[in-house]
């Protein structure tokens, strides 16, 4: 059966070939009638069209306007003019936007019969090819999802090496350098239902990203999602989160059960995969039994500290400090030093690791102002650490000192950085608990808001708005750790007069509100 569309301004030509068509070819099509470009095109959106007669020359839309739509939305069908006009100009245009043959009015029978059989060959032709290759998809996909099946128990159960398991990936043309491990388990599912879960939850997965998808196993589905991992680890996890929250909306619309998920750490080496996917596992136990969504990196931050996380925290201090960003170390020294306090067992461990930590960001120090670490501060230093016992103590003494360094690198740093947006980074700091525009800052340095906003870029490699967003929630981070404020209060000092808004973005940058952020560090 084939369907055609006759689509003519004039009523007498579509009722013609209506007829024609009806008596040499009894039974094998169905027929519509257009009388413009435009109810032919929305035609296109409702029906399977096979076969199109057009005029060029309609109201509105014309033909070859209607054509150029046609082929967009169904590329596959043939499409046929009949115009009045003979000129060779309107031929090559519509034979170019993909037309079959350009007849003119009035048609000889025998030519019009033969284009409609040899446009219905066509419609086979393209048929065939398409079922043989929805075969050879179907075969394709049954083989793809066994070689899968055996990759995810080779990554969890078995002691697969990274080459091995790098050869499975190769088979699939997976070429990012890194992974994290999903995991999906429904509630209640029963089994009539597992296969057509299954199988929905593949099609959905493979629509966003060209993940390995593992078969049921303890009543859950393992899936190996490929990443491309930066330098940015906080823009890392924000990407993962992104992606792996649009895929829970997707998998809850579409799946008529509740589903429970757990996303695993971000991975490169193909010897972790165990690892990786006990990540992802350890996040899947803490979703409560009715459904939801966790991450790894969330249930890291409800645990108490281990090494890592405080050695992490650390480094990032000390970066800090050799970037000379004296707030950003001031609220960074505030989040490391709790984590230690928090890890450490022992007193004499904390003042051991504190003096270690000042030593080192006095030896940063001393690189950009020589003779500043000498032997009577790091005697005194060391004395007077020793005495401390309390966060309030320890914090007291070390946040001047470790500040004092910072502040010495920006010293540094400054005389080699645009004076411009030196005065920039110095008004944003001391207004950070006001409202801060770009305009009002260019106005304030006396350039144009266009070139600051162009300039801070490229001296920074941040935009103005996110190096401000950025500060304000470093300020906020270190206010709940260190003080007894109210949110509210505290979305204040940061610059924002709506705590929701403050709230929001704060979740969407920690993942976690800011209660939670506090709780998760008292």
């Amino acid at each position: 059966m084939y369907t055609i569309l006759l689509t003519d301004d004039e009523p007498i030509v579509t009722d013609s070939l209506s007829f024609i068509i009806d008596r040499n070819f009894p039974g094998q099509t169905t027929i519509l009638k257009a009388l413009s470009g435009s109810e032919a095109i929305n035609f296109s959106r409702t029906h399977k069209i096979d076969i199109y007669f057009m005029d060029i020359n309609m109201p509105g839309l014309n033909g070859l306007e209607a054509i150029s739509e046609i082929k967009k939305i169904n590329p596959s069908s043939v499409i046929i003019i009949l115009s009045a006009f003979d000129r060779f100009q309107y031929a090559q245009e519509a034979l170019a936007l993909g037309a079959y043959r350009y007849l003119t009015k009035p048609v000889n029978q025998n030519i019009l019969t033969q284009t409609i059989r040899n446009a219905m060959s066509m419609i086979d032709s393209f048929r065939g090819k398409l079922s043989s290759d929805i075969e050879i998809k179907e075969k394709l996909s049954f083989v793809s999802s066994i070689v899968e099946s055996d990759f995810i128990f080779s990554s969890v159960f078995s002691k697969e090496d990274g080459k091995s398991l790098k050869s499975y990936l190769e088979y699939f043309k997976i070429t990012e350098d890194s992974y994290f491990f999903f995991c999906i388990e429904f509630v209640a599912l029963s089994s009539d239902k597992r296969y057509e879960t299954y199988m929905k939850v593949r099609d959905l997965i493979a629509s966003h990203s060209n993940a390995i998808i593992g078969p049921f196993m303890s009543g859950r589905i393992a899936v190996y999602i490929p990443f491309v991992k930066t330098a940015d680890e906080i823009s890392d996890s924000m990407k993962q989160r992104e992606f792996i929250r649009h895929l829970y909306s997707a998998m809850s619309l579409k799946i008529q059960c509740k589903i429970r998920c757990g996303a695993g750490f971000i991975y490169s080496d193909l010897e972790k995969t165990l690892p990786a996917y006990n990540s992802a596992l350890s996040a899947l136990n803490v979703v409560p039994p009715d459904g939801g969504l966790d991450f790894a990196e969330n249930v890291a931050i409800k645990q108490k500290p281990d090494g890592a996380s405080v050695s992490r925290q650390e480094q990032r201090l000390i970066s800090r400090v050799m970037a000379g960003d004296v707030p950003g170390t001031r609220n960074q020294t505030t989040i490391w030093l709790k984590e230690l306090i928090d890890f450490e067992d022992s007193l004499d461990s904390v003042k051991s690791n504190v003096f270690r930590v000042l030593l080192n960001a006095r030896m940063c120090a001393s690189e950009a102002h020589k003779g500043y670490a000498t032997k009577a501060i790091f005697n005194t230093s060391f004395a007077l650490i020793n005495n401390c016992s309390t966060y309030e103590e320890f914090s007291n003494y070390i946040l001047p000192q470790i500040t004092e360094c910072a502040s010495l690198l920006c010293e540094s740093n400054n005389a080699k950085q645009n004076p411009v947006i030196l005065r920039v980074k110095e008004y944003i700091e001391e207004h950070i608990a006001t409202e801060i525009s770009l305009e009002t800052v260019a106005d304030f340095v006396s350039v144009n808001p266009v070139y600051l906003s162009k300039l801070f870029k490229d001296e920074t490699g941040e935009n103005f708005i996110d190096f401000v967003t950025g500060l304000r929630l470093e300020k906020a981070c270190a206010l709940l750790v260190s003080s007894e404020l109210s949110i509210k209060e505290i979305s204040h000092k940061t610059g924002y007069s709506d705590q929701n808004y403050f709230s929001k973005l704060f979740r969407r940058k920690f993942n976690l509100t800011p209660t939670e952020y506090r709780n998760s560090r008292m």
